[in-house]
């Protein structure tokens, strides 16, 4: 098994008990916003935690599988160890975001699988899961959580399949943009719009979904909560380096505990770079999760600016 690191995206943090210099309460989902005492997020409504959102250092993951040589088709389990970057002490202690302490995102290079799961933590502080990966390739274990007292991480590593003899190219993700924003998966038919219309790097956007039922057409209204929200997303840039992991808006008028939800859900998202994007919006109905794909562009400032029919750009 060849196990080889991927680019992180996330910033690192303390381990073990709160440290004595945590520096403020923050947004797990916006970590810039910050305060003085425990609260809610201005832009989500998620709780604030305690920590050091400015910390970015990289924590480390250690990735390892029963069996070693992972084949494709067949379960593995996959064992994930963190420790802090400055001592090397095992990291046991995680914040609970959205609703769970460690969320483990499986992408295959072709960015054509996509799998959402929740490794459970033993005894021994590790964190494991058994997977199946479904055609031989490479894969990217993308791993969010957030050890108490420190910051939002977001990190990489690759397993590959034993055997395996393809080539970089047939590996390598050739996203194209959809012209078509609707999509039926399950009992559901999806319906995305974008705001603004042409997304640009710098700035945030919104996927403003309108779901209805796949057999009537009629307007969903009985969403169930799915993570703590009524959706959730990953949007993730063509070379995995750029991410967000979102859910709508946390809202007075949103609260999950007042019933079902629908028709409508909005997930926020910053991309900080021009290219193409893939989302997966995942929304459980009737105790069912489905998973709906997506691929936008993000354009450059001056694309945005050439593009007659682009609204204003409205930097931030």
């Amino acid at each position: 098994m060849l196990l080889v690191a991927l680019v992180s995206l996330g910033a690192a943090q303390q381990g073990g008990a709160p440290p004595a210099n945590a520096t403020a309460w923050f947004c797990p989902m916006h970590p810039e916003v910050t305060g003085a005492e425990p609260g809610r997020c201005r832009k989500c409504g998620m709780a604030l935690v305690v920590g050091d959102p400015f910390d970015t250092r990289e924590y480390s993951v250690e990735l390892t599988s029963v069996p070693a040589a992972v084949k494709a088709g067949q379960p593995v389990t996959l064992f994930f160890t963190v420790r802090h970057p400055g001592t090397g002490a095992l990291i046991t202690t995680y914040e609970l975001v959205h609703e769970k302490r460690y969320h483990l995102f499986v992408v295959s290079s072709d960015m054509e699988f996509f799998e959402h799961i929740h490794p459970e933590q033993q005894p021994d502080g590790r964190w494991s899961i058994e997977v199946t990966l479904p055609k031989p390739g490479d894969y990217h274990l993308l791993s969010d959580f957030l050890p108490t007292g420190g910051s939002p991480q977001f990190i990489g590593r690759t397993i590959e399949t034993a055997g395996f003899t393809g080539d970089l190219e047939s590996q390598a993700p050739h996203l194209q943009p959809d012209t078509l924003f609707t999509k039926t998966v399950g009992s559901m038919t999806a319906h995305l719009e974008l705001e603004p219309a042409t997304l640009v790097e710098g700035q945030y956007g919104h996927l403003m979904f309108t779901l209805s039922d796949a057999k009537t057409g009629r307007p969903v209204t009985d969403l169930q909560p799915y993570l703590g929200a009524f959706g959730h997303a990953l949007i993730l840039s063509e070379d995995m380096r750029d991410y967000v992991h979102s859910h709508p808006f946390e809202g007075p008028d949103s609260d999950i505990s007042k019933g079902f939800g629908g028709p409508t859900v909005t997930f926020e998202g910053y991309m900080p770079r021009a290219g193409k994007y893939r989302a997966w919006s995942q929304f459980q109905r009737n105790g069912e999760v489905v998973t709906v794909p997506f691929t936008v562009n993000v354009a450059t400032v001056e694309e945005a600016y050439r593009n007659p029919g682009a609204p204003a750009v409205n930097l931030r």
